[in-house]
């Protein structure tokens, strides 16, 4: 088999390639997904069922797990990848975030390339989104119509379930002050503030890579071909004089054994930042020590292949409150799923057609604080948060839901930490599920910025807008009351962010480190690239998902 392109991985940024460069009739696409068609599959388009596809053990999970976290005391923790055509935006929580406009400016700086920027990426942006304005509903003051695109191939729209939380979370930020001002658009360029949240939802399904950019295409273009339920094992080299040249691609499906798929012009590597490495490895593209080691033979020592991994780690805080009308009956009511589950179906709306968290917030730790006497601000500039408050309409800890009673959850996520790890070929089973570590709080600021982000949530539930719904904390409020205390609940309580990036970083043309260039091409290597979060050199402040959407549209005309 032929193709001019060979797309390997149909998550964000794979789906989004495959579907640009087959948009010319001319040029034969073929895109390879390692899980099942998203097509046809309820639980993957009902929105509220993200918790339930996202989940260890769910068959649309990769179902990764961490090694032992030094940073954790030790734990170990499952690492979230949607295993699925789409990828992650199959199964995720569909949080549509760019970040702010300086990380941009900084990433296009690094890399030595002005497309990078801001500015160059918006167009972008604004061609990946199709802001839905809901009728009947007034959303003015919600969101900045000049931030969005609105006829572009994903869904995204505003938050109108849970409305009981709605007054009381932004009275509550009103009376609390300090970083709980109120941003009308986190989307802006400026994110800053409490903001009403925005979700990849369109007509009360999920928009996903796959619905969005590959279905319909897919049987409507003769030039597109995908296969799924397909492990790509290597990419091959057919020469290695005077550079390695990628021409095929080496896969199997468990029908026909070991198959392999030419590629005229290129193979692009879109398997993400956790399985590109790996695939990298397995193919003789790596740090030459894990290769030996694993007895694979070296076709191009790249030694930064699987290094400057970095995510955003989460913790949750549960209160119990007074009010019926959170989501947690849902869990516990099999008559109440199957009575909502009807009425998706008939007509995608009522509680399935959306999720859990309605408002979104993104502060910095004060300018003063005194972590900044021995460590430097890793934000672009003081428009960039160092951590993320979620609200949720529901129990989110990890603690199994409680019999009885009703949950809210202040979530939180580290936006810039400065711990990094890395993603390592198992020299035991290459073939098998690579040495994840991503150093999870192993720098004394990610905790830091974590206990600020903690505290202030707590004194935040404590406003008197939350008085009226007796919002009791359901875990050890006191815990906050001590340094030590907290840090021991902390690295007890956190989970995985999956927002990773880094693992094959992006650097300028001249630069002698990094793993590919602003082209995305594999330094070193010819006929192949990397177009997935895993080249993101810093990680984003926002969530990933968005990010990947613009960078892979870009890279779609890098390429043509």
């Amino acid at each position: 088999m032929d193709y001019d392109y060979v797309i390997v991985g149909g998550g964000a940024a794979g789906c989004v390639v495959a579907s640009r460069l087959s948009e010319n009739s001319a040029v034969k696409v073929l895109l390879i997904e390692a899980g099942p068609s998203n097509e046809g599959i309820e639980d993957l388009a009902i929105p509220y069922q993200n918790g339930v596809v996202q989940y260890p053990g769910s068959r649309f999970d990769w179902n990764l797990t961490t090694v032992p976290q030094k940073g954790l005391n030790g734990h170990s923790l499952p690492y979230l990848r949607g295993h699925a055509l789409g990828g992650s935006t199959s199964t995720n929580g569909m949080v549509y975030s760019h970040g702010y406009a300086g990380e941009y400016d900084k990433f296009a700086a690094s890399v030595g390339d002005d497309g990078f920027s801001w500015a160059k990426l918006l167009p972008y942006m604004r061609k990946n989104e199709a802001f839905q304005v809901p009728s009947g509903v007034n959303i003015t003051g919600k969101f900045d119509p000049n931030a969005h695109g609105f006829t572009g191939a994903i869904g995204t729209e505003i938050h109108s379930n849970n409305a009981w939380l709605f007054q009381p979370i932004l009275d509550a930020a009103t009376q609390t002050g300090g970083t709980f001002t109120y941003n009308q658009d986190y989307n802006s360029g400026s994110m800053l503030g409490l903001s009403w949240q925005q979700t990849a939802i369109k007509a009360g399904q999920r928009s996903s890579a796959a619905s969005a950019y590959i279905n319909k295409q897919s049987h409507d273009r003769k030039n597109l071909d995908v296969l799924v339920n397909t492990l790509v094992n290597r990419v091959v080299a057919n020469s290695t004089q005077p550079r390695p040249t990628i021409t095929a691609v080496e896969f199997s499906n468990g029908k026909n054994g070991t198959m392999h798929v030419h590629a005229r012009k290129e193979v692009i590597v879109s398997t993400g930042t956790m399985n590109t490495p790996p695939l990298l490895m397995r193919s003789g593209l790596g740090p030459e020590d894990q290769l030996k080691a694993a007895g694979i033979n070296t076709v191009l020592a790249i030694p930064h292949v699987g290094q400057n991994l970095i995510d955003h780690i989460m913790i949750g805080l549960p209160y119990q409150v007074n009010t019926t009308e959170t989501d947690d009956e849902i869990t516990r009511n099999a008559t109440l799923r199957q009575i909502l589950l009807d009425q998706w179906r008939k007509d995608h709306t009522g509680r399935y057609a959306e999720v859990s968290d309605s408002h979104i917030k993104f502060s910095r730790i004060p300018e003063g604080a005194s972590i900044f006497d021995t460590v430097a601000d890793p934000t672009a500039s003081n428009e960039g948060p160092h951590y993320e408050q979620l609200i949720n309409n529901n129990w989110v800890f990890n603690d199994p839901l409680p019999d009885t009673g009703y949950f809210m959850t202040m979530l939180h996520f580290l936006s810039s930490p400065i711990s990094h790890g890395s993603v390592r070929l198992n020299r035991a089973d290459p073939n098998g599920m690579a040495l994840i570590d991503p150093g999870y709080l192993n720098e004394e600021f990610d905790m830091f910025v974590l206990k600020t982000a903690l505290r202030e949530s707590i004194q935040y539930m404590r406003a008197p807008a939350w008085q009226k719904f007796n919002a009791t904390p359901h875990f050890d409020v006191s815990v906050a009351d001590n340094d030590d205390t907290l840090t021991e609940f902390i690295r007890n309580y956190v989970g995985g962010g999956v927002h990773c990036v880094g693992t094959a970083r992006m650097v300028s043309h001249d630069s002698t480190d990094g793993v590919v260039g602003p082209d995305f091409k594999v330094k070193g290597v010819d006929g192949l690239r990397i177009v997935d979060a895993s080249v993101i050199p810093y990680i984003p402040s926002g969530h990933t998902m968005a990010v990947v959407y613009a960078l892979a549209e870009r890279a779609s005309d890098v390429i043509k």
